[in-house]
């Protein structure tokens, strides 16, 4: 118990500890820890029993306590415990904890957009209206010399200049099989949130993928943010991981778009273990441009982040390796702003 109150352990000190317990221990424990906001207690509890600390959190003190979680710092533990218990909490308990989660991911992902991109700003040249900011004087020159008297000279003699953005066209393919599990989904929801604040005036499809796919948005169609995050807080982390059929259809979701090549590239995010499909760099070759964010995973029998290297260099693109999930939607803002 006093560890309890001290807070300061690890989660897998916590489950070490409750191993033995039974249900009703498991439930009481649970509400001590909520009490006392020992975030890693409540989530050992949920490994050790998970229906015994769901009727916990299933109360008003666990009602109160996951409103104060969606508060602190960046409300990660909320999310996480969300996709614990999700499929087993009582109707009302996952209503509450679905739309805390999605007000941290917004927010979040929000903080990390900040302005959004920066790049990719074409000048054109147009006939001068008065509120244009810039305009080429070279011939704008030309076309007053050409001019008897300066009373004769028109708006259509100044030569302006439009500032315009160019479209960028991208696909971000998230895995979310069996060996991503985890923490895969916020992953997929925090990164997808930022890709849809950062590329609100330009063309995107978000793909998830374990041994099926399934298409969060295609490009250019139209999709609520929250709609989107909604997708993904339901969707499943399970499955053998076929990255071959995420990138297929990924290449051809970005091919149908008429665009220039170089305005085209797309965004693979895996740990490179996959158990089904052919070596994703085969089709890799294919794409304009494809980078590959690899996510390091301790302990696994397959050098995935090899893989990922492949991928990478088969598509011509960037390889992005990083050792965890939170550092992967500022990799993605990062290889956005670089186009």
């Amino acid at each position: 118990m006093n560890e309890i109150y001290r807070g300061k352990q690890k989660p897998e000190y916590y489950e070490h500890l409750s191993r033995t317990l039974g249900f009703l221990d498991v439930k009481d424990m649970t509400r001590l820890a909520m009490a006392e906001d020992n975030v890693n207690a409540v989530k050992a509890m949920l490994k050790t029993n998970l229906y015994a600390a769901t009727s916990a959190l299933a109360t008003n003190e666990g009602s109160q306590f996951l409103q104060r979680q969606a508060q602190n710092t960046q409300g990660f533990a909320l999310v996480q415990m969300f996709f614990m218990i999700r499929t087993i909490a009582p109707e009302s308990t996952h209503n509450l904890m679905k739309n805390l989660a999605k007000k941290v991911i917004l927010k979040t992902s929000l903080k990390i957009s900040g302005r959004g991109l920066q790049k990719g700003m074409k000048k054109k040249r147009v006939p001068y209206y008065p509120g244009l900011a810039e305009f080429d004087l070279i011939p704008t020159m030309h076309n007053i010399m050409q001019k008897v008297t300066l009373h004769s000279i028109h708006y259509a003699d100044i030569v302006g200049i439009k500032r315009e953005q160019v479209k960028k066209n991208v696909v971000l393919i998230l895995d979310t099989s069996g060996s991503m599990y985890g923490r895969s989904l916020l992953n997929a929801a925090l990164t997808t949130s930022v890709l849809s604040y950062v590329m609100e005036k330009h063309n995107y499809a978000v793909i998830l993928f374990n041994e099926r796919v399934l298409f969060l948005k295609h490009m250019k169609e139209k999709q609520p943010l929250q709609k989107i995050i909604d997708d993904v807080l339901d969707a499943e982390a399970v499955g053998f991981t076929n990255i071959e059929i995420g990138l297929k259809k990924g290449l051809e979701e970005l091919m149908a778009i008429r665009a220039n090549r170089r305005d085209k590239f797309a965004v693979l995010v895996t740990d490179g273990n996959y158990l089904r499909g052919d070596h994703p760099a085969k089709i890799a070759r294919e794409f304009p441009k494809l980078h590959v964010v690899g996510i390091h995973q301790k302990n696994s029998p397959y050098d995935g982040l090899d893989v990922c290297r492949k991928v990478a260099k088969a598509g011509k693109g960037k390889f992005y390796p990083v050792r965890t999930f939170h550092e992967i939607p500022r990799t993605l803002l990062n290889i956005l702003q670089q186009h």
